[in-house]
């Protein structure tokens, strides 16, 4: 992690603990003469609301004598004390991919210094995605554009030359833009002009649309991007260094997908969202932001007895590797499945996903890498979706194992079988038996261990049973 990304994240940290900790030193007047109001939101409580701004509940509850703390509703507004300046309706905002605080001021009609304030910005340009922020309406900070056309200034260009060429009027864009230099070179700026459709984003030129999902993605969840670009590119996409899958939708070359297994032992944080494009001209821009990687609410497991050769170094490493090699293979360019995973067992469900372990008395260093399904040695296995057999073979760990490629970079994983149905370079489909359930490799009894690999990272299962990908 670089020495920036460390920094900024401390500044983040600082403002954060400044917006929650109001001074206790400082009194706010209950005859503010701020006119600033808050919306009430769903879930929203006058604590909450004096936390969110920073100030006491009892300097809140005496500038809005007629508000009840028992019965407040949604969309009643709260009069917010101590922000002098301030002026208008306030409201949240989730940040979405590719937003920035000038593309928020550009789209919604505020001035940027009164956000600022009111949500204890230390840097503007490290906001993260997700981030709830607070805007104004100000009444005198001119109109907001809900859509528009997004033109980039070419090199050695200023923003007076680039509405000429686009037929619109210079005077209009400096008002919209809140530009005052119509001489000075922005080269790679983007700037908002009339006749859009989409609303107004900080990403790169190229990109029409961007979306992450889930945000704020959780460990051991499967990340997806769906880009919309406005030609042909080359395109990259990592989350702290570790990139994603791309690939082109088979009946529309402009829109793009992205995959990635979030690890399940990730540390809890805001990680650099990266993309990396470039045109048919080779003309190349890189945008980034960072994207919060939350806690998981996993179990811990009773500690294990097992085989103390299945967990033996000698064996362990060299056995993970060669399923490593398997799963971080080239991307199939193909997408064979379609839809929600089908469950591979009837079998009940005895031990989820991401739970931490410990073998033999060991320490819990290690976590649950799929899904067990009780079971016994006859009990067959049914592939979940369609792909191909890419390795069916014995392990010492995985005991009788079989890896299915599902196409752009997603695989499943069987372990534990009494014996194999199927061969390397097979094609198997939705609910055909591929083996059964057995107690071969690391086990306590005989059961199906399901894992799904998405980029080559261990993720949840059952969320592909629960959430269409992509």
């Amino acid at each position: 992690m670089s020495g920036s990304w460390k920094i900024w994240r401390l500044a983040l940290a600082l403002s954060l603990a400044c917006l929650s900790l109001p001074d206790p030193s400082t009194s706010v007047s209950a005859q503010s003469t701020s006119t600033a109001q808050y919306e009430v939101q769903p879930g929203d409580t006058l604590a909450g609301i004096a936390l969110q701004f920073g100030v006491s509940v009892e300097a809140l509850s005496a500038a809005n004598p007629a508000v009840d703390p028992a019965t407040l509703q949604v969309g009643q507004l709260v009069t917010i004390p101590g922000l002098d300046g301030v002026s208008g309706r306030l409201s949240t905002h989730a940040l979405e991919a590719g937003e920035t605080l000038s593309s928020l001021a550009r789209r919604y009609g505020f001035k940027q210094e009164s956000v600022v304030r009111l949500n204890h910005i230390v840097n503007p340009e490290r906001l993260y995605i997700g981030q709830s922020i607070v805007l104004t309406d100000e009444p005198d900070a001119g109109p907001g554009i809900e859509v528009a056309q997004t033109v980039s200034v070419g090199s050695g260009e200023g923003w007076l030359s680039s509405a000429a060429e686009t037929g619109h009027s210079p005077w209009a864009v400096a008002a919209e833009n809140a530009l005052a230099h119509p001489w000075v070179p922005i080269p790679g700026a983007r700037l908002a002009m009339s006749g859009g459709s989409a609303p107004i984003r900080g990403w790169p030129a190229g990109i029409r649309e961007l979306q992450i999902l889930p945000t704020p993605v959780t460990q051991g969840q499967t990340l997806e991007l769906r880009i919309v670009t406005e030609a042909p590119v080359t395109l990259t996409a990592t989350l702290n260094e570790s990139p994603f899958v791309i690939s082109a939708d088979p009946t529309d070359p402009l829109t793009l997908y992205g995959l990635l297994g979030v690890y399940r032992l990730t540390e809890p944080n805001l990680y650099p969202f990266t993309l990396a494009i470039t045109d048919t001209q080779g003309n190349a821009t890189t945008f980034t932001q960072a994207l919060p990687v939350r806690a998981g609410r996993y179990v811990v497991d009773p500690p294990l007895t097992v085989d103390p050769t299945t967990v033996d170094p000698e064996y362990v490493r060299p056995e993970y590797e060669r399923v490593r090699s398997v799963v971080t293979a080239s991307p199939t360019t193909e997408r064979m499945w379609s839809g929600l995973f089908a469950l591979p067992s009837v079998g009940v469900i005895r031990s989820v996903f991401g739970a931490l372990r410990s073998y033999n008395g060991g320490p819990y260093d290690s976590f649950h890498g799929g899904v067990d399904f009780s079971g016994a040695e006859d009990r067959p296995i049914t592939a979940p979706a369609p792909g191909i057999v890419v390795m069916a073979e014995p392990m010492t760990v995985r005991g009788n194992a079989t890896i299915i490629d599902h196409g752009w970079g997603v695989y499943s994983g069987y372990w534990h079988q009494s014996s194999f149905q199927v061969a390397v370079g097979q094609r198997v489909e939705t609910g055909q038996i591929i083996g059964f359930q057995g107690a071969t490799g690391r086990v306590t009894g005989p059961h199906l261990h399901w894992e799904i690999f998405v980029a080559g990272v261990q993720v949840d299962p059952l969320e592909w049973t629960e959430r269409v990908f992509p």
